[in-house]
């Protein structure tokens, strides 16, 4: 294991890969086990401040249960459930809850099925920030125009789909249907001109499991070389 990566991949598991920059994981086995470690920690942590909290607003809010000192066991125990319902229906609790079942989501993930789940407040923030982009981008290009696909062949079959705005969810390794084939993302490529969107599609390897699935349309018949 190398143990700088593997601490760096604690951090970066909270990432969208768009923000992981140059860094690269050592291997996926590494990364996988610091998304355990950080979907562990994520959760442990936020359950520790929730108890903590918990245990506060009870000493805070005891005087109610002095009240029912002498009442009977069931209406002591009523008191209780309302007192946990009032704390966990606090906003900030409540998003203290969804961050630490977030964790153990995240650590289950990675340890099950080796997939990495960035956060989601993080992964929300990127959306809204990417959303916000491609908005000013198609307002600077003006008018939308139809992508420009290509089919080559060589010594693997290869799909080039040039687009003017970046599509919603394409990354490397996303499946791509078109028409009854199906792709891979190979790479994505930003050149000049009025399709600045460039990917890079090859036939989806057999056997390989598909996460999701983006089905496309060509504008037109696809030419071939």
């Amino acid at each position: 294991m190398h143990w700088p990566d593997f601490f760096r991949g604690i951090f970066y598991s909270l990432l969208p890969q768009a923000y992981w920059g140059k860094w690269r994981p050592s291997s996926t086995v590494d990364f996988a086990r610091s998304a355990i470690v950080s979907g562990l920690l994520e959760s442990i942590s936020l359950l520790y401040l929730l108890i903590v909290g918990y245990v506060h607003f009870l000493f805070v809010r005891v005087h109610q249960m002095q009240s029912a000192a002498n009442s009977n066991e069931g209406t002591q125990l009523y008191l209780l459930a309302m007192l946990t319902v009032e704390y966990a229906l606090h906003p900030f609790n409540l998003i203290g809850i969804f961050l630490a079942g977030e964790g153990a989501a995240r650590a289950w993930s990675a340890f099950f099925v080796e997939e990495i789940v960035p956060s989601f407040p993080i992964k929300l923030a990127d959306w809204l920030q990417r959303r916000m982009q491609t908005r000013r981008q198609r307002a600077l290009q003006g008018p939308p125009i139809p992508d420009v696909t290509e089919r080559l062949f060589g010594d693997e079959a290869e799909l080039h789909i040039a687009s003017q705005s970046p599509k919603e969810g394409w990354r490397v390794s996303t499946a791509v249907a078109v028409h009854e084939d199906f792709y891979e993302v190979v790479r994505v490529e930003f050149c000049a001109g009025p399709r600045p969107n460039l990917y890079i599609l090859r036939k989806f390897p057999a056997g390989k499991v598909m996460r999701g699935i983006y089905r496309y349309e060509p504008p037109s018949d696809l030419p071939q070389k």
